[in-house]
């Protein structure tokens, strides 16, 4: 190029150093011999613009960001952009990915790790931390600016801010919804705002209309009356349940007791013993006839409130293990005959045929799978037995070294044996290494007063787990989880449904644990 002042040739790049020895800054030499009309100012807002280069002149808007600083310039392209049809947006995005797979590698730029390193860098070298907002800096920085603009520290503090992120949830999460119901032959509708909000549903199958939230949909707890309806009548187990303890006791019995837990009904009450029975028909107390996951559990804690003990019997152990459940029916009133002392019994250790045996016969879950067995035994009869395994993935234990479940433990039927939980207990402490010892206490049969005796230790209630039925079948949700051949966004309460299984939730469990010190 050729010098205004002095007429000398010279390059772009030797610009700034030959412009020194005539003292006089690129932008006045710019303004004063190369400025062409309207150029400086923006033609937008108004605002003066920026020099680029020699070679270009000034930038066409106020600043490089003009579309986000300049307003007017920002609604502009806000129109613009509203105004393309669809395509051209998706060509935008579509050719954004690919120079972002041809530099880096991935259709987002932010996603890889050059980005990342060099964002890292960036905050290191400023703010001494990976990543701004770990910097006290910052923090305070961010603070004294939300009390400035909005007078609270958190912009979650703020009533706006608020209904947006609702707002934004509500519109994420609606398509989410319907087809989430679509796929259990349910349809929406009325509004639809969050998980709580009574909903207002339509079954596909028989155009049934019926109101639900939606947490309890996602649960299970949907049945349309419909196509499910609730069978009424007398049970027939439930008055031989009665008859049964009419014989072992005659003190007084109250039946379908309003009083305790009014307007709730227990089936059996004995006001002398603070005990009350409950007679749980499997099917009549299923999420298919509208029985939640709390109901068993809110009955039994309410029973406690009144220093009651609420005992569960399910309808599958009275057709099925019925002379069990007599027998612990017998102990809970304290009438069993037969009457053994601990002192009297010597352990030794069982082999599994047996242990099976026993528990069969004597234990409303039957055998087990165990690694340690041990046996009580009376004038060589054996009379009862305690069990130990490693942790059991059903119950969201894993195994560790030297942690032990106390499984399983049950006398003989109609026997009282004092004692002998400590005995066996005792026995398995001094002749195995362990660190610690964890059992459960099922919430429909046992406060865990047992547990306590022995020097346990309370340590955790769990929540409500359910079961699956079918017929008089009653079968531990861990056999029918989800296989992986199954499809991810359907859920497997609702498949097992399409299966003839329905849910059914008990009372949860008390987790007991013995630390070895």
């Amino acid at each position: 190029m050729k010098c205004e002042i002095c007429g000398k040739d010279f390059s772009i790049k030797g610009l700034t150093h030959h412009l020194r020895t005539h003292k006089i800054k690129l932008k006045d030499y710019y303004d004063k011999y190369l400025k062409k009309e309207k150029e400086g100012i923006c033609p937008v807002c108004g605002k003066n613009t920026t020099l680029r280069s020699l070679s270009h002149g000034y930038s066409e808007y106020c600043s490089a960001t003009c579309v986000s600083r300049c307003d007017k310039t920002k609604e502009k392209r806000i129109e613009f952009l509203k105004s393309q049809p669809k395509e051209y947006h998706d060509k935008i995005i579509e050719k954004r990915k690919n120079t972002s797979i041809e530099r880096f590698g991935k259709d987002n730029i932010f996603k890889t790790e050059i980005f990342k390193d060099k964002r890292k860098k960036t905050s290191l070298k400023k703010y001494g931390t990976e990543f701004p907002q770990q910097s006290n800096k910052v923090k305070e920085k961010t603070l004294k600016t939300m009390i400035k603009n909005h007078g609270v520290l958190y912009p979650m503090h703020i009533d706006s801010a608020k209904e947006k992120v609702v707002l934004s949830m509500y519109k994420k999460n609606l398509p989410k919804v319907k087809k989430f119901l679509k796929s259990i032959d349910l349809e929406l509708l009325s509004e639809y705002k969050n998980n709580e909000d009574i909903l207002k549903i339509r079954c596909t199958k028989c155009d049934g209309v019926y109101y639900k939230s939606y947490a309890n949909i996602q649960q299970g707890s949907h049945p349309c009356f419909k196509c499910n309806p609730i069978i009424t009548g007398s049970s027939k187990d439930e008055k031989e349940i009665l008859d049964f303890i009419k014989t072992i006791y005659n003190g007084e019995i109250i039946e379908n007791n309003r009083t305790l837990l009014y307007p709730k009904e227990l089936d059996i009450v004995i006001p002398d013993l603070k005990l009350a029975i409950e007679y749980n028909g499997l099917y009549w107390h299923s999420e298919d006839c509208g029985i939640p996951k709390l109901y068993h559990i809110n009955k039994t804690n309410k029973c406690m409130k009144h220093s009651y003990n609420l005992i569960h019997i399910f309808e599958d152990e009275w057709i099925f293990k019925k002379e069990i459940v007599k027998s612990r029916i017998r102990n809970l009133f304290k009438v069993n005959n037969n009457k053994i002392y601990a002192r009297n019994c010597i352990i030794k250790e069982i082999d599994t045929k047996l242990k099976n045996d026993f528990l069969n016969e004597n234990h409303l879950q039957g055998e087990d799978i165990s690694k340690i067995r041990l046996g009580a035994f009376n004038n060589n009869i054996l009379v009862s037995v305690m069990t130990f395994s490693c942790g059991n993935i059903s119950k969201g234990s894993r195994k560790k070294d030297e942690i032990w479940e106390l499984n399983r433990f049950c006398s003989k039927l109609n026997y009282t044996i004092p004692g002998i939980a400590s005995k066996l207990l005792t026995y398995f402490k001094r002749n195995y290494k362990w660190k610690e010892i964890y059992s459960y206490a099922d919430r429909r049969w046992s406060n865990g007063n047992i547990y306590e005796k022995i020097g346990f230790t309370l340590d955790n209630i769990t929540e409500p787990n359910y079961w699956y039925i079918k017929g008089y079948n009653r079968i531990h949700r861990f056999k029918l989880r989800k296989r992986n051949d199954e499809p991810k966004e359907i859920p497997e309460w609702y498949l097992r449904k399409k299966e003839g299984y329905i849910k059914i939730w008990d009372c949860g469990n008390l987790k007991f644990k013995l630390t070895n010190t």
